[in-house]
């Protein structure tokens, strides 16, 4: 009778288990929203502009954010003095980062990558070129302008809301 008892108490400890073990494997597994957005656009100097900005929600906030702007310049444009003045503008411009940001230069490309996870910012659409009569570059870090997007961590938006508004600004979402 002994036995019996507890034969009859294995199976729902064991069956407990099981249960337990599949919630925290749906739980680890579970996917958070993921967006990915990109603009290109070509200056009047003929400067390409492409900026691609992945991001990740955590119900309905933003958790975390991947920016790449990809500047390239028109062959002539790309001797040293002017690729390092771009650089060392974007570097002026990001330096609110500090270590999120990375700015790197090859062959004719300035490329801007920043991650950001905590309470940070990031500006798109904010970079514009134009021939004075050298190439310059001006970069607009006004949060609250209207011809920027400024996006943050912890903003509230759904994943549709959120693309909404960047394909509202001629970003295309996927």
């Amino acid at each position: 009778m002994v036995f019996t008892k507890a034969k009859n108490r294995v199976l729902p400890i064991v069956l407990t288990f099981l249960i337990l073990i599949i919630v925290i494997y749906l739980f680890v597994n579970i996917k958070q929203p993921y967006v990915e957005c990109e603009k290109t656009i070509r200056t009047d100097s003929d400067v390409s502009i492409k900026e691609k900005l992945s991001t990740t929600f955590s119900g309905n906030k933003i958790a975390k954010m991947e920016l790449v702007k990809t500047i390239v310049l028109p062959e002539e444009y790309q001797e040293d003095a002017t690729i390092f003045y771009v650089k060392e503008a974007l570097e002026k411009a990001y330096e609110y980062l500090e270590d999120k940001k990375q700015i790197t230069v090859s062959d004719n490309n300035i490329i801007v990558k920043v991650a950001v996870e905590q309470d940070e910012t990031i500006i798109l659409n904010n970079i514009e070129f134009f021939e004075n009569p050298n190439l310059e570059i001006k970069i607009n870090s006004n949060t609250k302008s209207s011809d920027v997007i400024t996006l943050k961590i912890k903003d509230k938006y759904t994943e549709g809301e959120f693309m909404t508004r960047l394909k509202n600004n001629g970003y295309v979402c996927k």
